[in-house]
């Protein structure tokens, strides 16, 4: 098994398990964060959303760094080499537009999204009902636009696969 085969699998599979984890926050928790009565609501948070910020934060540093190793090994290793593949073909343009769909999806996380956690966290301790819906509101946004950043860039990238 060469190197470029273990980036592959490893870029596919953190990819695959990103996007399912986006799937899971979106379809699955914050539904049921928002069923839930006021005296649970503490526990599923502190317990359950924590845990998910650092999975996405280890899944999508994981993806980019080994989407950007597997392009460079692509290319022998040679960044004028793997820059100028990017920008002179259609496979290099999916690549290229969804790399950077990942990366900023990856770097709003990193950034924006960890300025939401001590909400989040702080949110259970509220008796007021508004500060939880307001909470709620941006659990159901931004998953809901990175789910989307998400499947387009799964798209182009199996486009370029394709060689579409």
């Amino acid at each position: 098994m060469t190197v470029t085969n273990i980036l592959r699998w490893i870029h596919v599979l953190a990819g695959a398990a990103w996007l399912g984890e986006v799937v899971v926050v979106n379809v699955i928790l914050v539904p049921a964060l928002a069923r839930m009565e006021p005296e649970k609501r503490g526990w599923f948070l502190s317990a359950i959303f924590p845990r998910i910020f650092r999975l996405a934060s280890a899944l999508s540093l994981t993806t980019i760094l080994a989407g950007a190793a597997l392009n460079l090994s692509l290319n022998g290793w040679r960044l004028d080499v793997a820059i100028v593949r990017l920008t002179t073909s259609q496979w290099g343009w999916s690549i290229l537009i969804g790399g950077l769909l990942g990366l900023g999806l990856m770097l709003f996380h990193f950034i924006a999204e960890h300025r939401l956690e001590p909400h989040v966290l702080t949110a259970y301790q509220e008796t007021d009902e508004e500060a939880f819906q307001q909470v709620l509101r941006r659990l159901r946004l931004i998953p809901g636009v990175g789910l989307a950043v998400l499947i387009l860039t799964i798209l182009l990238m199996m486009i370029a696969v394709r060689g579409v």
